[in-house]
């Protein structure tokens, strides 16, 4: 802003009336204090606001106080106010969510369907869109069928012809053998002495349709997926 320009506002703050106003944003929970000035145009009264310091918002007369005390005191039951508020909604989103999450688990998707085919009635079919939209858009590890994420790994393997996890990728001439433990899960030793127990049933899938599966029943019992997330990896001591 130029000096000139800035002397103006300076000068129009001096020679005007002040009042304060209390504003409260929703996105941040923030409350601000601000300050507007007494204007009479042809007889007319305004008070104003110059927002970015040279933007005037007219500003309604009702929510003015004269004295910053009071503007304090405002704008705590005004963050009071919004806090319950918010408290309120928080409660009441988390029990339409149990409900909805009840009426779901109860749900029969035969309702969904005309007769006994896998035409959707047309009156569901919404219903069937927001289900549909919400389950493409949670991560693929939440998928009980994990379909979208075990088709990129099986894309990979035939295109590389690599196994890929986690940062870690081999190819299938590097696998040593295979231990099967009794909950599904693998562990695959490769030529340099490293052995991996993945933590992803859609890579231990991909392994046993590669590899083939224990049909006989047989397994090792110190095999098990891995409490947590991330795949075990042992290295061989030098």
């Amino acid at each position: 802003m130029k000096e000139s320009k800035t002397k103006q506002l300076r000068d129009f703050i001096k020679s005007h009336e002040m009042r304060f106003f209390v504003t409260y944003q929703d996105y941040s929970g923030q409350t601000h204090i601000k300050k507007a000035f007494k204007v009479e145009i042809n007889n007319d009264v305004y008070w104003l606001y110059f927002r970015y310091g040279d933007r005037p918002e007219i500003i309604a007369e009702n929510t003015l106080v004269k004295t910053m005390a009071e503007a304090k005191a405002k704008a705590e039951k005004l963050r009071e106010a919004h806090k319950r508020k918010k408290e309120k909604e928080a409660k009441e989103k988390k029990e339409k969510f149990t409900e909805v999450t009840k009426y779901l688990e109860r749900f029969d998707t035969w309702d969904l369907c005309k007769c006994y085919g896998d035409e959707i009635k047309q009156e569901c079919q919404p219903f069937v869109d927001a289900i549909t939209s919400i389950f493409n858009r949670i991560p693929d590890k939440q998928k009980r069928n994990e379909t979208t994420a075990y088709i990129n790994m099986l894309t990979r393997y035939i295109q590389t012809g690599t196994f890929y996890n986690q940062g870690k990728m081999f190819r299938k001439e590097q696998v040593v053998q295979i231990e099967y433990g009794k909950d599904g899960s693998v562990c695959v030793e490769l030529t340099n002495g490293d052995k991996i127990t993945p933590a992803d049933r859609n890579f231990t899938s991909l392994i046993k349709v590669v590899f083939g599966s224990n049909t006989d029943g047989w397994y090792y019992t110190a095999v098990e997926y891995p409490e947590k997330e991330r795949d075990e990896t042992e290295h061989p001591k030098r």
